[in-house]
């Protein structure tokens, strides 16, 4: 007997009225096997969380979830009400979302958090509940237990904190875990040791379901992969089948987006291949130039003696593990951190080094895209209001900023329906798109695209890719590009710099430094990466 059997899953959310119904997913079918991992992919809105939801009985109020049947074991969980939902969730079944930093109480202690199922399900003594979280996180990996177990979440690195959410989620010992894009926003080395953990859960005998978007992630776990598009399987099979002869146009599409080194001067969302040298003959003219820079937070050296130029028209890559030093480097060059030592200079003349009275009205020259358009934005404000800001900065004369608004809008492939709506009211993509129209109002000399689709599904990724290379191409924008997708770096840059411990340890041409490394931590940047078995 399977430990989960799924058949005809259908989850329609209520609208005001039928004509209003949402159908988030219609004839789902799959069974998990103990030691099995189904893998559920596709682009968002396509249903996958609805379904992981659906499966813990959490697809919410307004949701209608039916199914031919639903079964756990010889449970029967259509039938199930609240109660009976609470006595399942973590002892049956366990579950990891997304986000570990929002999933975590931040009033708890991460010894509290994994606790939680043993106090609620009574499976050890209360003095007992101790002891047992301090296993349950080291046989997750967390280095420390003891010191662990007394911290908050936002004491805890991100991988950390994943870390923390698997405990708790295995604390009941559940046959079946909902993974649901346990990987995103983390680099290749803390995303492997993740899945390097979920694989020995799988070893052991628990059924996985994994949610993702990520496929070359899916690669490393699955045993039987489902395709989802708009809630409909459009593909399902081995591993093997679907990524070296998918039969789907629509899974051909996200493979066909998935960035790399052999993508680079194409197009990743299907228009017209574009010349990947088009400047290569221009003289280089260097925009902004960092020398000798250094920051430190007490006795660490968070940026230690880092050097760097980047050329007018030209995409700078900085790669590198969480806690290397990449976000403190790109603070610095936007001007929100003062190095204590080095420069920086802008078009030739002093940035760094200027007191903040007389920064102030350069700032516009260093715009920021930011990971997360959502949490950037004011969210009582809507896209008029946030593009028209950045003009405001830049004294553009008020009769004209409509006009302004709109054809930066067009420049990032949105239009005047757009101009109303608040953040919550637009996709990812079309979020990100606005935070892109927002750095260009100023007409800057260098963006910074801090992690700009660590968060975003393969095809919107592809598409704000495919916007960024056409705005670099037609504008000449100047971009330090900052990931720990070596993908996406060595799509879109052309130079690399790997970052570890506060230091550049190797740069050059990304095919040459991501695909020739010469030194170790490049290297094991290179090895964690996952990579999809295609023909």
């Amino acid at each position: 007997m399977a430990l989960l059997d799924v058949k005809n899953l259908s989850i329609r959310f209520a609208g005001r009225s039928a004509a209003e119904d949402v159908h988030a997913v219609r004839g789902l079918s799959f069974a998990v096997e103990a030691g099995q991992c189904v893998a559920i992919v596709g682009e968002s809105g396509s249903g996958k969380s609805a379904t992981a939801r659906a499966l813990v009985g959490l697809a919410g109020p307004n949701a209608l979830v039916e199914a031919d049947h639903l079964l756990l074991g010889a449970t029967n969980l259509l039938a199930f009400g609240p109660r009976d939902w609470r006595a399942v969730r973590g002892r049956q079944i366990g579950f990891v979302l997304q986000d570990a930093l929002v999933s975590l109480d931040p009033l708890r202690t991460i010894g509290a958090e994994v606790g939680e199922t043993l106090r609620e399900h009574r499976l050890v003594p209360r003095t007992g509940i101790k002891p047992r979280v301090l296993e349950l996180l080291a046989s997750v990996g967390i280095p420390d237990p003891a010191q662990r177990h007394d911290q908050y979440a936002h004491q805890l690195s991100g991988g950390l904190r994943q870390r923390a959410l698997i405990a708790s989620a295995i604390s009941g010992e559940p046959g079946i875990i909902i993974a649901d894009e346990p990987t995103t926003a983390l680099d290749v080395i803390v995303q492997a040791q993740i899945l390097r953990l979920l694989s020995e859960l799988k070893a052991d005998g628990r059924g996985l379901i994994l949610i993702s978007h990520d496929l070359a992630v899916v690669s490393r776990l699955a045993d039987h992969i489902i395709v989802l598009r708009h809630g409909e399987v459009v593909e399902d099979g081995t591993p093997e089948a679907v990524f070296q002869r998918p039969q789907a146009d629509y899974t051909k599409a996200l493979l066909a987006a998935i960035p790399s080194g052999r993508t680079r001067g194409q197009s990743l969302s299907g228009d017209a291949p574009r010349s990947a040298a088009a400047s290569a003959a221009k003289a280089a003219q260097p925009v902004l130039v960092a020398s000798g820079l250094n920051k430190q937070f007490g006795q660490r050296h968070v940026v230690n003696d880092v050097s760097f130029t980047i050329n007018k028209g030209e995409t700078v890559g900085l790669v590198g593990a969480s806690g290397s030093g990449k976000t403190t480097l790109a603070r610095i060059v936007l001007g929100l951190e003062r190095p204590q030592s080095g420069t920086i200079t802008l078009n030739g003349a002093p940035w760094s080094a200027l007191p903040e009275h007389r920064r102030r009205p350069l700032r516009p020259r260093v715009q920021l895209v930011a990971q997360d358009p959502l949490g950037s934005f004011d969210p009582r404000h809507r896209v008029i209001d946030i593009v028209g800001e950045a003009l405001e900065i830049i004294d553009f004369p008020a009769a004209g900023r409509r006009a302004e608004i709109l054809r930066l809008l067009a420049s990032v492939g949105l239009d005047a329906v757009h101009l109303l709506r608040r953040p919550r009211e637009l996709s990812g993509g079309q979020r990100q798109r606005v935070a892109i129209a927002r750095a260009l109002a100023t007409r800057p000399s260098v963006l910074i695209c801090d992690e700009p689709v660590s968060a975003l599904d393969v095809s919107t990724q592809a598409q704000v890719l495919d916007l960024l290379a056409g705005l670099k191409r037609d504008l000449e924008l100047t971009m330090l590009f900052v990931s720990h997708d070596l993908g996406v770096i060595q799509h879109v840059s052309d130079r690399v710099l790997v970052m570890n411990d506060g230091r550049i340890v190797e740069e050059g041409l990304p095919d040459i430094v991501l695909e020739q490394p010469r030194h170790p931590y490049t290297k094991a940047l290179v090895e964690a990466l996952p990579r999809l078995p295609v023909g």
